[in-house]
């Protein structure tokens, strides 16, 4: 009897062992599971560009940066890089800017096929110069759309949450900064309140300092980044019943300035 019981015991014991085995093998990797719960997913840079509606077509157009932002060819300049040209090649789509919607878009692909998402690029590039030449900005605005959204998507699903993050970083820091640019020429203290972001800046600063590659974190860009990020956040967070002063537009804009300027170091 006690023969039996010790062998069942035995089995009971090899048993729950390998059940455990086998879930541990379908479990993801325990240094992914702790990105996926840390690293959050952050909501589109058009959020601010909704007070575009109340502002001129060729203010907007104004707003375009003359220069084309560029930077070293690195992945997570590339990621910034990427973001901020959407954002934009939004603009200038908005502000019905054709030479510029094609400069921008050019370096778009160009950057989308440098982080390995050539599928994306095939996909649009041919469309998107159509569009541009028939100046079609209703369609172009939704194909803009589509393409953030699945380049974001690609890196989010292949668990590249720095290039995701960096590309989202970079749309968010050229949005914040037009729109606040566009205010500051003919202040509106109701036109401020689409910068107040609080929610997405928090996360952006968390995502960044989930970022953990000695190649990304040790960069004297990464820290100044992170640190200016952080000055934004403060001034995002003293809103006055949901407004901003002209000066913490211009504040907006220097920190903001300062961190394009950065990434191009």
């Amino acid at each position: 009897m006690k023969i039996r019981i010790t062998i069942a015991v035995l089995l009971i014991t090899m048993l729950a062992f390998v059940a455990c085995k086998k879930k541990a093998e379908q479990s993801p990797n325990a240094e992914i599971s702790l990105q996926i719960t840390t690293f959050a997913p952050l909501p589109s840079f058009k959020q601010v560009y909704e007070v575009l509606d109340k502002i001129q077509v060729r203010d907007i157009s104004a707003a375009v940066p003359d220069t084309l932002y560029k930077t070293k060819q690195e992945e997570v300049r590339n990621s910034f890089s990427l973001g901020l040209l959407t954002a934009d090649a939004v603009l200038a789509a908005k502000g019905r800017n054709k030479s510029k919607l094609s400069e921008i878009s050019a370096s778009m692909m160009n950057l989308t096929a440098l982080l390995g998402l050539e599928s994306e690029v095939n996909r649009l590039g041919d469309q998107m110069k159509t569009m541009i030449e028939n100046e079609q900005w209703e369609e172009l605005d939704k194909a803009l759309d589509f393409h953030k959204a699945d380049v974001e998507s690609k890196l989010w699903e292949n668990e590249n949450f720095d290039d995701y993050t960096m590309m989202l970083l970079g749309g968010w820091i050229e949005a914040a900064n037009r729109v606040a640019w566009l205010i500051h020429q003919n202040y509106s203290a109701e036109r401020t309140k689409v910068l107040r972001q609080k929610g997405t800046f928090n996360s952006l600063v968390q995502n960044m300092k989930q970022i953990s590659a000695p190649h990304i974190t040790q960069q004297d860009a990464y820290k100044e980044t992170l640190t200016l990020l952080e000055d934004i956040k403060k001034v995002i967070d003293n809103d006055h019943e949901g407004v901003y002063s002209k000066e913490q537009l211009q504040e907006i804009i220097t920190y903001t300035d300062k961190i394009k300027a950065t990434m191009q170091k």
